[in-house]
């Protein structure tokens, strides 16, 4: 039987094999998590409940969106957080509400076909129909009518063209969705940026076959690096936010 993925974890591979080690393979329990990940699940969880009361037919208020903001940001920071420069709990708590306030205001697109969509499938390549020996899981932000697949990101800055061109989970969902029914979907990244006055930007996107049978085949390497035991280090600027430094620092690669 394949062995199942989620993009995140081969995302997380490729970023750092070795901290997908330590989370996933020997379950590593984390001292704390970094700021920016809980922001982003809160900001998240709001905007998953404005879209499915707007998929039954309602229309949330800002000030709705942002008390489902506010529950989830004070039940994830009951746990370590380690915040950033002059960022806060208050101070983010502010700007989340904020970026919520604008998404809503600026949120008159079709209605929802889909919310936080489940999928579960064994991977083939697209142009060839080989089943290549994965089994992908994971979650579509929207779905909106008209088939146009929504991913949501919470960031700093805008994402450069050239990563939008390359992003990889943008390109697996766009290959989930055509493997699941049998057409491209378009596609749109929403970015929330936390700027010092918050913004909105959307980038619309596309992907060929041939790209999505280069992103099948890149996603099954990756599963089987994974599953033959190659973890090592890959030390970028990333690793003073890494949860597992500690262990990173005495790691000698015996075992």
């Amino acid at each position: 039987m394949a062995r199942l993925y989620s993009i995140s974890q081969i995302q997380l591979y490729l970023r750092c094999a070795l901290k997908y080690r330590f989370q996933y393979i020997d379950q590593l329990p984390r001292p704390w998590r970094p700021a920016a990940l809980v922001f982003g699940s809160s900001v998240h969880a709001a905007v998953e409940w404005f879209h499915r009361q707007r998929q039954a037919g309602g229309s949330p208020s800002a000030e709705e969106v942002c008390k489902i903001f506010d529950a989830d940001w004070f039940a994830q920071t009951l746990e370590p957080v380690v915040f950033e420069g002059s960022e806060t709990k208050e101070v983010l708590q502010v700007k989340g509400q904020a970026m919520l306030r604008l998404y809503v205001s600026e949120e008159h697109g079709p209605k929802p076909a889909a919310v936080e969509e489940w999928f579960e499938l064994d991977l083939a390549d697209p142009e060839t129909g080989e089943d290549l020996s994965v089994r992908m899981r994971g979650i579509m932000d929207l779905i909106e009518e008209g088939d146009t697949v929504v991913e949501l990101k919470t960031a700093a800055r805008a994402l450069p063209q050239g990563d939008l061109e390359r992003h990889l989970q943008v390109s697996t969902y766009a290959l989930v969705y055509l493997l699941l029914h049998q057409k491209l979907p378009k596609l749109r990244v929403d970015m929330l940026l936390k700027t010092k006055h918050p913004r909105l930007e959307r980038f619309e996107t596309s992907r060929t076959p041939a790209d999505l049978a280069w992103t099948a085949r890149l996603i099954q390497r990756t599963a089987r690096a994974i599953e033959g035991g190659h973890f090592f280090p890959n030390p970028s600027w990333m690793c003073g936010e890494c949860e597992y430094f500690a262990q990173c620092q005495s790691w000698r690669g015996l075992n």
